[in-house]
């Protein structure tokens, strides 16, 4: 399948409410921080060379307020208008369920066995009301099989969709999936035959003010 995808630039929204208290969102949503906006601001500082040289890309985004918040933001940097983006369901982060507005400590301490059934089956278990990795990665497959391969596209979802679309581009191994750890200021450039990460510099982060790179999420 690698051969027939095209050009990706897919981005992370900046901080939420939530990520900063740490609870599962999914298919919830809180609003960007101050930091989530000041993070916006220097993704799409680091990401305007890039894009200018995507040449005729589609834009994309989740319909969740969070995602388009963030597009919102790197839409008046790039001198785009908002609705080039096109909503598309498809990207929506994976669902969590049962499990969304909780904590990581709440989840293993108050559902255990939910919990313990995830750790021992993390690609096919579906938490109540939620759903599998596999569910998710299947979603953005089909996702990327409606798109036109003779032009770039740019993508601004969520983690889960990060990683798994980073792992339907570099055919990595579940174990290698699992591991990947992205901050929210990290976008990459994905294509058939490469995977190009594409970090702000310090001296951008400090220069909007940011707390750093951003969070990153277990699950």
């Amino acid at each position: 399948m690698t051969e027939t995808l095209p050009t990706l630039l897919v981005i992370r929204h900046g901080e939420t409410q939530w990520n900063v208290a740490g609870r599962l969102q999914g298919s919830r949503d809180t609003p960007l921080t101050v930091n989530g906006v000041r993070q916006a601001q220097a993704v799409a500082v680091r990401l305007s060379e890039a894009v200018a040289g995507l040449e005729g890309a589609a834009y994309w985004v989740s319909p969740l307020g969070r995602a388009r918040q963030t597009a919102s933001i790197l839409a008046d940097l790039w001198s785009l208008p908002f609705d080039r983006f096109g909503q598309e369901p498809l990207l929506a982060e994976r669902c969590y369920g049962a499990w969304e507005g909780r904590l990581h400590g709440e989840i293993e301490r108050d559902l255990p066995e939910q919990y313990g059934a995830h750790a021992s089956d993390p690609w096919e278990y579906a938490m109540p009301g939620g759903e599998s990795r596999t569910v998710l990665t299947e979603r953005l497959r089909a996702w990327l099989k409606s798109l036109d391969r003779n032009r770039p596209h740019v993508a601004v979802t969520h983690s889960g969709c990060l990683r798994a679309l980073r792992g339907i581009y570099s055919a990595a191994s579940p174990a290698e999936i699992l591991a990947y750890r992205e901050p929210q200021t990290s976008a990459f450039l994905l294509s058939a035959s490469a995977e190009r990460v594409l970090n702000v510099p310090k001296a951008t982060l400090d220069a909007f003010g940011c707390e750093g790179e951003g969070r990153t999420v277990w699950i």
